[in-house]
């Protein structure tokens, strides 16, 4: 299932926004194929996500939520992949 955000346009758009100062810390802009690796990456990592929390493991989820997603929402310019993601893992 796409979502909105998944284009690579749609990346170029929200970096822009989400990246708007100079000196901030923002990541260089990502290539397409860059980005659709890394955006498929983080919908395999919402996967894994989703499974530690329905395995009880909420505190390693926390962890991994910090250190694995949070990094890619931010090199993709999406402020919170989670609801986009819930569709593709009730589909699996």
């Amino acid at each position: 299932m796409m979502h909105p955000f998944s284009s690579y346009e749609a990346y170029i758009e929200r970096y822009k926004m989400f990246w708007s100062e100079e000196g901030d810390g923002r990541p260089p802009i990502l290539s397409e194929a860059e980005f659709r690796k890394k955006f498929q990456l983080l919908r395999e990592s919402y996967r894994t996500y989703w499974e530690m929390i329905r395995s009880g493991q909420e505190s390693e989820a926390a962890h991994y939520y910090l250190n694995v997603i949070n990094p890619l929402e931010n090199e993709l310019a999406i402020a919170d992949g989670a609801d986009n993601f819930l569709l593709d893992d009730e589909n699996q």
